[in-house]
């Protein structure tokens, strides 16, 4: 199949059919694709709390910083533990799963209540493969190694969790007129653009 897997290679410039390394090395491709860690913004170190490697803030299981109890963090920009020296991957889900415990724990703050901890719970992972393909792996249990999903069925199930992530954000009314835009774009709108 000619796949070479490059670990630990600094990219400099990425080209339409080749590669330029952080050491000068040309690569040749016929596909790129890449791979990369999450970083957190390099501002989150100067704020005098304690970070990782990543930039990170390092909080508790409650999303507190380790450094001051009256501050929070959660998403990307957190590095939140996870028993056995493990620590939240920087995932959406995760981050979704963390904004609904902190407004909790804010909650609990103001109530003086004790906080609770976050327990992350993978869900599995769906990837849109452009716009009418989609791979995923959802997960059934901890011990299980989940149920994998291809093509159109995970086509819908990736679009549901799209919409279910818009009426989140946007409320019924918008995400319903949305979908219906879609919709009709889908139909009124031509499937190539000649310029």
């Amino acid at each position: 199949m000619g796949v070479t897997v490059h670990v630990g290679t600094a990219i400099q410039e990425a080209q339409e059919y080749q590669l330029v390394t952080g050491d000068g090395e040309v690569i040749e491709t016929d596909l790129n694709v890449w791979a990369a860690g999450i970083k957190a913004p390099p501002f989150l170190t100067e704020l005098g709390l304690s970070t990782n490697k990543r930039n990170q803030i390092n909080v508790k299981q409650t999303l507190q910083s380790v450094d001051d109890p009256h501050i929070f963090a959660m998403g990307d920009c957190a590095c939140c533990p996870q028993g056995d020296n493990a620590t939240v991957p920087p995932r959406a889900q995760a981050a979704h799963q963390q904004a609904k415990l902190l407004a909790k724990n804010l909650e609990h703050c103001l109530e003086k209540k004790p906080l609770r901890e976050f327990h992350y719970r993978d869900h599995g992972s769906l990837v849109s493969l452009a716009r009418y393909d989609a791979v995923g792996n959802l997960m059934r249990s901890s011990a299980s190694r989940g149920l994998f999903l291809e093509g159109w069925l995970a086509r819908q199930a990736y679009a549901s969790l799209y919409r279910m992530h818009q009426l989140s954000i946007h409320g019924a009314p918008k995400t319903g007129l949305a979908w219906l835009v879609d919709k009709l774009n889908r139909y009124l709108k031509p499937r190539m653009k000649l310029h």
